[in-house]
């Protein structure tokens, strides 16, 4: 049997896979990979980095996990790898700003006008 947090109170349950084993923690995205989806966090307790998967997001988008971006998690431990990961995840309004610029070639030009 495990014991299980769910909505505060601890539960006895027969089997299962993850256990949540802190709630509420805050800290900034250390780095993210958007081609593979994650990135770690660096808790700001100094516990150390937990793993990231931008499925985990409350609110955004993958283009959202800027590197220096505010959050909220909750860490769950793997039972059997004993690894942690986030999940719960919370952007802090105002993040780490809109990455912007880029070209995508899609949009009109904008400026100096052609002849002349």
């Amino acid at each position: 049997l495990v014991q299980v947090l769910v909505q505060g109170h601890f539960k006895l349950q027969p089997h299962c896979c993850f256990v949540i084993v802190n709630m509420s923690c805050s800290g900034t995205l250390k780095k993210f990979m958007e081609g593979k989806g994650f990135g770690f966090i660096e808790n700001s307790d100094g516990s150390g980095d937990v793993f990231v998967h931008f499925s985990q997001l409350n609110n955004g988008r993958s283009e959202d996990m800027i590197a220096g971006t505010a959050m909220t998690f909750d860490i769950e431990t793997d039972n059997r790898s004993g690894k942690t990961k986030a999940t719960n995840v919370t952007l802090s309004k105002g993040g780490g700003g809109g990455g912007g610029g880029g070209s995508s070639g899609g949009g009109k030009s904008v400026g100096k006008s052609k002849g002349k």
